[in-house]
């Protein structure tokens, strides 16, 4: 019995033996499990976090490419917006079209014409009266940009009444001239059949004077209608006029248009008569401080106008002109100065 016992302790000292090594593998499975689950929790932890900063590293790389993107596109507007700002520039620089009353600074391009330009911008315009009679010298240029030089020579018919000729390139061109302070207006003409007028622009009025080249005194006419300081065009009513000489009372219509160039176009209606002229403004030349339109004109229409400023030193003057196209539309114009020689 005690053998038997002995044995079964025996044997259950085997199966708890055996029993305790059973339990005691797992323990240590258990262990290295653990120690395995930590180190994989490490190494996870570490590709985490390596995942992590391979994360941030792209994001930093995406941002500075972001970045260096927007810094292309800021660098591109940039540029455009500068490149707009250039060609904005450029566009300022483009000259609007000129017409009779600009002021030209391109008629200087030669050392002579700088020079007179220099002079005139230094003086004002006459105050006194001006000896305008004697030789001159002249350059100008026309609207096509043809530059011309010659001479002129003024002589005098009585009181503001003047004849004038004007040689260029061999050519004669013969006028007559009514000088009012220091404006002077001017009718020309290839043909003997010459007259001039100069309004003073007043408001609803222009109060003219006026001589043929046959004349040696002044005519009389008083025009009523929409005469204001912006622009002349409309249908004038003769409220008073007389002749030169013989006071001759008459009356009728003027008509007058502006070209697009700042010429005017006058139409005078007087009975079974009709005269044409040209005409030119001076508030709009640089210089002068009263506001004169100057015409001139004759019954054939190919009459021209010239209107000068006359400057304080008596031998500076500088002026416009126009002269009628053939077969009519817009006439060409041009500009002058004239220096006087004794």
């Amino acid at each position: 019995m005690l053998e038997r016992w002995t044995g079964l302790m025996g044997v259950r000292g085997g199966v708890l033996v055996a029993l305790g090594l059973a339990l005691a593998v797992p323990t240590a499975g258990c262990k290295k499990k653990a120690e395995d689950s930590e180190k994989d929790e490490k190494a996870s932890k570490k590709k985490s976090s390596d995942d992590e900063e391979t994360e941030k590293d792209s994001k930093k790389k995406k941002k500075s490419s972001d970045d260096e993107e927007d810094d292309k596109d800021t660098k591109k507007k940039t540029k455009k917006a500068s490149d707009d700002e250039d060609d904005s520039k450029t566009a300022k620089k483009v000259k609007a079209p000129k017409n009779v009353d600009d002021d030209d600074d391109d008629d200087d391009d030669d050392d002579d014409d700088k020079n007179t330009k220099k002079k005139i911008k230094s003086l004002k315009p006459s105050k006194g009266d001006v000896d305008i009679v004697g030789s001159w010298t002249l350059s100008g240029k026309n609207d096509a940009g043809k530059k011309y030089k010659g001479t002129s020579k003024i002589t005098k018919i009585g009181g503001s009444m003047f004849k004038a000729t004007w040689t260029i390139g061999g050519e004669k061109q013969e006028g007559i001239i009514f000088k009012d302070g220091n404006v002077l207006s001017c009718g020309w003409s290839p043909k003997k059949d010459l007259g001039v007028i100069a309004y003073l622009v007043k408001p609803g009025m222009l109060d003219g004077v006026w001589f043929e080249e046959q004349h040696t005194s002044l005519g009389n006419e008083i025009l009523k209608g929409p005469a204001n300081k912006d622009a002349l065009s409309g249908l004038y009513t003769i409220s008073k006029g007389e002749t030169p000489g013989d006071k001759k009372k008459y009356s009728g219509t003027v008509d007058i248009t502006i070209y697009k160039s700042g010429v005017y176009k006058l139409t005078w209606k007087m009975g079974g008569q009709t005269m044409k002229g040209l005409g030119l403004r001076s508030h709009h030349f640089p210089g002068s401080d009263t506001d004169v339109l100057s015409a001139g004109f004759n019954d054939g229409g190919d009459a021209g106008v010239m209107q000068y400023i006359i400057y304080s030193d008596g031998t500076t003057m500088t002026g416009h002109w126009a002269l009628p196209a053939k077969g009519g539309g817009e006439p060409g114009w041009g500009k002058e100065t004239m220096v006087k020689k004794d």
